[in-house]
């Protein structure tokens, strides 16, 4: 099984506030991933190697991104049954309510990212986001940069002062 993470410098060697950008963070930015409009997710060619595979071996990232599928997107499926309980495409990222809560946001994101070499959208004018969906975007982030800087890559000074205070454990 294939639980380590990919660890893309497009995440670890920026700040937080660069790998999101210009943002707005509130409820109505939320994404419905039940909805008819997010059916194409259902029916992506699970034929692909995953990309992730998590320790327990029950989900797995599949990245589609070929000619049909636009912005590429990275889907999460249980791996008996091929079920989509997930999704990241265009910045737009959903978990079913059933696996929330599980880390699986990390891998959807880190997956993708690694794969383009950049970030998943394009946030020049800025984007909607969540507030779950931020804080995963805040986690993947600090996942990055702590297993990066854990694996001795060269994370720069001002990503690691960044992430300093938000990793300090709060006062006992």
């Amino acid at each position: 099984m294939n639980a380590r993470l990919p660890l893309p410098r497009a995440v670890w060697g920026v700040t937080l506030d660069e790998f999101v950008g210009p943002r707005m963070v509130g409820p109505a930015f939320g994404v419905d991933g039940r909805s008819e409009e997010y059916d194409l997710f259902r029916d992506a060619p699970w034929d692909l190697a995953p990309a992730w595979i998590s320790g327990d071996g029950r989900h797995a990232v599949h990245i589609v991104s070929d000619d049909d599928w636009d912005p590429p997107t990275s889907v999460l499926v249980e791996t008996e049954g091929g079920t989509c309980v997930g999704f990241y495409a265009g910045g737009e990222l959903w978990i079913d309510e059933d696996r929330r809560g599980l880390g699986l946001s990390t891998p959807l994101i880190l997956c993708l990212v690694d794969r383009l070499g950049k970030s998943a959208y394009d946030n020049r004018s800025g984007l909607g986001f969540s507030p779950a969906g931020y804080a995963a975007h805040a986690a993947a982030h600090r996942t990055a940069v702590e297993q990066a800087a854990a694996a001795g890559m060269p994370v720069p000074r001002r990503v690691m002062e960044e992430e300093a205070p938000r990793s300090a454990p709060g006062p006992s």
